[in-house]
């Protein structure tokens, strides 16, 4: 059963980092409010709304997959590297609750260099499944400006 336990675990983080990068795709659909695509223009109201919440519950998940592998297993060398990869989403997770809050204009910035950072070391600790992520954000983005030219003729 533990073995069972310990692939649920690692689901779960892997699922995290899906939904972090779905969180991550933000950074480009921002962008796109004034898109000539009326298809994009409901993308972006419904990742508007579907952002903060991807984001926490990544936390979420991330945080009990940590936990499991903090009590459960002894430290590896990825241990590291997840507590890093925890405490920066951790932070992001902070900034982001602050920038509706706070009108200092550097937060976003600081919000989105966290956030990067993290998927940065989520590459690290995670390797594939992270790398599929971050590809598959990349390939929605390429998907969204296709949309958008298309949209233009």
């Amino acid at each position: 059963m533990e073995q069972g336990n310990e692939e649920l675990f690692k689901t779960l983080g892997t699922i995290s980092v899906f939904i972090a990068a779905v969180s991550y795709a933000w950074l480009r659909m921002k962008k796109k409010r004034r898109s000539h695509s009326q298809f994009v223009k409901w993308l972006v109201k419904g990742f508007d709304k579907l952002h903060p919440y991807a984001g926490y519950t990544a936390l979420l998940l991330i945080a009990a997959h940590g936990i499991y592998f903090l009590t459960q297993t002894i430290v590896k060398k990825d241990t590291y590297t997840g507590i890093a990869a925890f405490l920066l989403l951790l932070t992001v997770g902070i900034y982001g609750y602050l920038i509706r809050r706070v009108s200092i204009k550097h937060i976003r910035k600081i919000h989105f260099s966290l956030a990067t950072a993290f998927a940065l070391a989520a590459v690290i600790h995670a390797g594939g499944s992270a790398i599929i992520a971050t590809l598959s954000t990349i390939a929605f983005w390429g998907f969204i400006g296709l949309l958008e030219r298309t949209a233009k003729n």
